[in-house]
């Protein structure tokens, strides 16, 4: 028993020793948070508006173009808290967004700090003459300003618009290069060499006429004493002359053929 109540006893210390360090280090963890003086980060956030409004657009354009090591050498002569990164950021940015914006009218407010880590975020509230911005600073633990981001707030129209023309602009531009890559390889049939040899169509065979029948010619000649045309005709008779008479076909010629009156083969 004594054991048991001894067991509960050492694993309540050592509970409540963990919950100790647990406290130890959630407080320590809070004594590490980043501290910020945020009239510091409100009062650079004003100057570079004030700096914004007092440049004209080529003066914008100058510092967004500057050298990084041009700009940190102005930076440092005056005391500026930016990295140059951000300083040219900031300046590009704005430019970019001159003629969306129109002129500053007012400052509408700050919003709280938002501390991440090294961190701190500082955004401001501003009105300009076409439409509203949000202006956001991000400062590391030595007070200087790392990246500066202006957002434009569009209206529900104005982001639909925007989108429809991305869209016409990025179908559009698709569309021409298929019919151009279309058009180039409907060119390459002009090209000598490219062109595949066509095979020759054979012209389909006229059909054969039909032959003829020869014409039956009787066995006698016609009545005008002309030779028949039928040259076997006149051969056989010749051959049945010479058989008959026992002569040679050579001793006479066969001029003509005669039609023989009926009478006389009677009377033969």
């Amino acid at each position: 028993m004594k054991q048991t109540i001894r067991k509960i006893l050492a694993a309540l210390v050592l509970a409540v020793s963990v919950l100790g360090l647990t406290a130890c280090g959630s407080a320590a963890s809070a004594d590490q948070q980043m501290e910020y003086d945020q009239a510091q980060l409100q009062s650079v956030t004003d100057y570079l508006i004030t700096l914004w409004q007092s440049m004209p657009e080529e003066g914008l354009r100058q510092y967004a173009q500057m050298d990084k090591e041009d700009i940190q050498m102005m930076l440092d002569a005056y005391g500026l808290p930016f990295t140059a990164d951000a300083f040219s950021t900031a300046f590009a940015g704005y430019a970019g967004s001159v003629e969306e914006l129109g002129a500053y009218v007012s400052t509408d407010g700050y919003e709280e700090p938002e501390v991440k880590g090294d961190e701190v975020t500082f955004a401001a509230n501003l009105t300009y003459e076409k439409r509203t911005a949000r202006l956001s600073l991000v400062f590391n633990k030595r007070g200087v300003v790392e990246s500066v981001t202006l957002d434009p707030k569009y209206s529900t129209g104005e982001i639909l618009k925007k989108a429809g023309m991305n869209t016409i602009l990025g179908m559009g531009t698709v569309f021409i290069v298929l019919i151009f890559i279309s058009l180039v390889i409907y060119c390459f049939n002009f090209i000598p060499g490219n062109r595949a040899p066509k095979q020759e169509e054979k012209p389909a065979p006229k059909p054969r006429p039909a032959k003829k029948a020869a014409p039956r010619h009787p066995a006698h000649g016609h009545g005008d004493g002309n030779l028949v045309d039928d040259g076997e005709l006149v051969a056989a008779i010749t051959a049945a002359i010479c058989a008959y008479s026992g002569t040679s076909a050579e001793g006479f010629v066969v001029r003509s053929i005669r039609r023989a009156e009926p009478s006389r083969w009677k009377k033969d």
